[in-house]
């Protein structure tokens, strides 16, 4: 065995949001689509694994969701032209669109 020790440098850590505008700069698209990528995946699994845990404590521990998880946006934009529907309206129309004859 080698006296010496083995001094292992510690890689750089590469900012990848800065990999992202470097490749960007540099006309680098198909880098900078693969980087885009990476950081997205990198925040969804992040997102997933927090949403693991809340629904884990929710399941095996008994505690309440959060309020803002509850709140749902139930408003129905659709329900007016429905009712166009129902007045006999064969179908609804936008009022921006101009319909030409």
């Amino acid at each position: 065995m080698n006296d010496e020790a083995e001094v292992m440098e510690p890689e750089a850590e590469v900012n990848p949001t800065q990999a992202f505008v470097d490749d960007i700069l540099t006309k680098n698209f198909s880098g900078a689509q693969t980087t885009f990528n990476d950081m997205l995946g990198t925040k969804l699994s992040d997102a997933l694994d927090a949403e693991k845990v809340a629904l884990a404590q929710q399941v095996y521990n008994g505690e309440e969701p959060d309020e803002d998880q509850l709140e749902l946006d139930l408003e129905d934009d659709d329900a007016e032209y429905e009712d166009d529907l129902e007045d006999g309206a064969e179908e609804y129309t936008s009022e921006e669109e101009e319909v030409e004859d």
